[in-house]
């Protein structure tokens, strides 16, 4: 009994003498063609709904280092390079914004982010390439010609070592998916790059989607479960694992990711407006799991301070000639903004209308305001050298926006002289109820 009780004590001691797992990531190294700040964002499903993530703020150099907390292994997304980060590593980064292959990693974690420097992406068709669209490539072919991509992808996982089971579990689900996707997608490009005329392109789509099918069925099996939710490639078409799985064969996790991210979509794009609210009760009657309850209440929370009332949280824009001007600075003037980009059609089609109300009600009592979230203030001091504006242009990193919840342009907002929130996700100029905003709190 003595000798249990002394192994007994020993093995206490021991473990209380051992160091607790890092919980940290040390990041640093160089990225090149970035903007002056960006956010690194974690590709957890909460994460990716949530857009959550690391801010990293280069200096002149182009040099950062960083360091945050991790609970376990994840996804990030840096530019179009992707990384796999472990609790503890410490890892020496070069990306290039332009060029994803040109990345190197050295230090933990080093194998899995090169690995990921070829990853195909689910936007451009995966493993779909120009050669599948010679004149003479019919749709045995174009199979031909992927399943020696994806056995060559298969052969390249499989010879990879250095790197955890579960990272390996989840590219080998990720080369599976980027098959199907790219079946998916063939069609698709294939009607651009082939010029099917317009009239023939639902019969040539369906005859593509046909053939492909069962081969299509074949990398979806293993669709079902929810942890590859991490990958991107999956979450581009999980929808479309439940449709063919059917919904008892896949974990209630992925039904509830679909939902609430749908849901969070729709509020990242229109804001907590009634139609939105609605959609919201409707979504958690059919969330079953508590973590995905969780994020829905997470993602609502964000807008608590953007409602009508609340003070408009600081902001700093830049003048053409790089002079910081503060949103604090215009208290005393209903202001009016209008946040584009050169690259955002949709914010060149409002900009007409939002132009002709600045001229309209622009005066001391009202400021109108258009802010670019351009990367680069070249292509903006290019497009306002031939565009004449009456609204006053300003320039800011996109990051500037983050307690704003700026999710996409063009967003316009409303913030009378005390520097509060009339309407945080105002319609557009083009809408008449745009106009009415301005006239009625003037």
């Amino acid at each position: 009994m003595k000798s249990i009780l002394i192994t007994f004590c020993v093995t206490i001691g021991f473990i209380s003498c051992q160091k607790p797992l890092p919980k940290t990531v040390h990041l640093y190294g160089e990225l090149k063609n970035f903007g002056t700040e960006l956010s690194m964002g974690k590709q957890t499903p909460e994460g990716y709904i949530l857009r959550e993530g690391e801010t990293i703020t280069p200096d002149a150099q182009n040099k950062f280092d960083i360091t945050f907390e991790l609970d376990a292994p994840a996804y990030f997304r840096l530019g179009r390079n992707t990384l796999y980060l472990t609790p503890g590593d410490e890892l020496e980064v070069f990306c290039d914004m332009n060029d994803p292959n040109a990345g190197s990693f050295k230090g933990d974690g080093a194998l899995a982010c090169m690995y990921l420097r070829a990853k195909p992406f689910p936007k451009g068709g995966s493993y779909i390439g120009r050669e599948f669209f010679e004149p003479d490539t019919d749709f045995p072919k174009v199979k031909e010609l992927l399943e020696v991509k994806i056995s060559e992808a298969l052969q390249k996982l499989d010879t990879l070592s250095g790197v955890s089971e579960q990272f390996k579990k989840m590219e080998y689900g990720r080369i599976q998916f980027d098959a199907a996707n790219s079946y998916f997608s063939y069609s698709n490009y294939a009607t651009y790059y082939l010029k099917i005329p317009q009239d023939q392109i639902k019969s040539f789509s369906d005859s593509a989607n046909a053939y492909f099918k069962p081969t299509v069925k074949k990398y979806l099996k293993l669709g079902g479960d929810a942890d590859y939710l991490n990958v991107d490639t999956y979450r581009s078409i999980c929808d479309v694992c439940v449709e063919e799985l059917g919904e008892e064969n896949v974990d209630q996790a992925i039904k509830d990711f679909i939902s609430t991210f749908k849901l969070n979509m729709t509020l990242s794009s229109k804001g907590p407006i009634e139609e939105v609210l609605e959609e919201k009760k409707k979504v958690e009657e059919e969330v079953l799991l508590p973590e995905y309850k969780e994020i829905i209440s997470k993602a609502f929370s964000k807008y608590d301070a953007l409602m009508p009332g609340m003070p408009a949280p600081e902001l700093a824009f830049n003048t053409e000639d790089g002079k910081a001007t503060p949103l604090a600075s215009l208290k005393g003037k209903l202001v009016v903004i209008d946040v584009w980009a050169t690259w955002c059609g949709p914010c060149i089609a409002e900009s007409p209308y939002f132009e002709k109300l600045a001229k309209r009600y622009g005066n001391e009592a009202v400021e109108f305001i258009s802010i670019s979230i351009d990367s680069s203030d070249k292509p903006w001091k290019k497009y306002l050298a031939k565009h004449e504006k009456k609204s006053k242009q300003y320039i800011c990193n996109r990051t500037n926006f983050a307690k704003y919840e700026l999710f996409g342009v063009p967003r316009f907002m409303i913030i009378d002289k005390q520097g509060n929130f009339i309407d945080a996700f105002a319609p557009a100029p083009s809408n008449e109820r745009f106009e009415e905003l301005i006239k009625q709190n003037i």
